[in-house]
């Protein structure tokens, strides 16, 4: 079953209102699928001029980019949709990591919502990405950012980035072997000129703002809806699944049980399973004791 199917299952859209935010040339939910709503930071023409020539684009480039419906601004995605509220359900792919104030976010998004919607959130499993050298995030980080009320990634974050992000061959982790630290920006040297940079003239960049695997993002959320900071349940938490690089939430949003009730939903992972890095199978582990003749069978 591939990603889309996936949330189809999960956000069920036939007969029902909806929002995905950022699908750029990708959506997961298309418009004859149901009533969806297409959002973004900015509308159709200023996105196109912003990722053109971006690489991840695909062959039609920027014209791909499907029209933007609903432009988001610092009042969230509820003021967004003005009299269109409340929705059925919501769908982020890959956007959560990049917003300063999650908390922040979640809560509007949660405004948006109906009573039992839902909201899908697909997240990359920093194991598997550019920020495999990265501290997963916590809970009092995202509390800081959102106590502080952020609008653009702190500095600190903004240096991780830039010292840590390196490529990183999934396989290569999935398989249990070790992969090389090279920082794509050049590393500690680089990110402190940035983060400088941007002390002094107050800009902003894009960065990876929090970053997660399954284990953590589930004690965190458990711990978040337990302080009532957050106005939902977990419907469904979906670990990544081997050879991939992403792991699948579903919310849904409840007013008649107790933020204790709610937290509660969270589903316990193994840290051993869904937090620690894979380890190499016994044929890789003995490989190097075994006649050099049979080693290719367990390449």
């Amino acid at each position: 079953m591939d990603r889309r199917q996936r949330v189809l299952n999960l956000v069920l859209p036939k007969g029902r209102t909806g929002v995905e935010i950022g699908p750029l040339t990708n959506p997961l939910i298309r418009k004859d699928e149901g009533d969806v709503l297409y959002a973004d930071h900015l509308p159709t023409d200023a996105l196109r001029r912003q990722y053109q020539g971006h690489p991840t684009l695909g062959p039609a480039g920027t014209d791909g980019i499907h029209p933007v419906d609903i432009v988001l601004g610092e009042g969230g995605l509820a003021e967004a949709l003005g009299p269109r509220r409340p929705v059925d359900y919501i769908v982020a792919s890959h956007v959560v990591e990049h917003v300063p104030n999650p908390i922040g976010w979640l809560r509007e998004a949660g405004a948006a919502l109906r009573e039992g919607g839902v909201f899908c959130l697909i997240v990359p499993d920093k194991r598997f990405t550019f920020d495999h050298f990265r501290t997963p995030t916590t809970a009092g980080a995202l509390i800081a950012a959102h106590l502080a009320g952020l609008r653009k990634p702190p500095l600190a974050t903004v240096y991780e980035h830039f010292a840590r992000a390196s490529p990183v061959d999934a396989g290569a982790v999935w398989r249990g072997r070790p992969v090389p630290l090279r920082p794509i920006s050049g590393g500690p040297a680089e990110a402190l000129s940035i983060a400088a940079g941007l002390a002094e003239t107050g800009a902003s960049v894009d960065v990876h703002c929090a970053v997660f695997t399954p284990c953590s993002f589930a004690e965190i959320l458990a711990e978040l809806i337990g302080l009532d900071l957050l106005p939902f349940e977990c419907a469904a938490l979906e670990p990544t699944r081997p050879w991939e690089s992403e792991f699948f939430v579903l919310l849904r949003k409840r007013s008649d049980r107790t933020a204790a009730e709610r937290a509660a939903s969270v589903p316990r992972l193994d840290p051993h399973r869904h937090d620690a890095l894979p380890r190499p199978t016994w044929p890789q582990r003995i490989g190097q004791r075994l006649p050099r003749r049979w080693r290719r069978t367990f390449r």
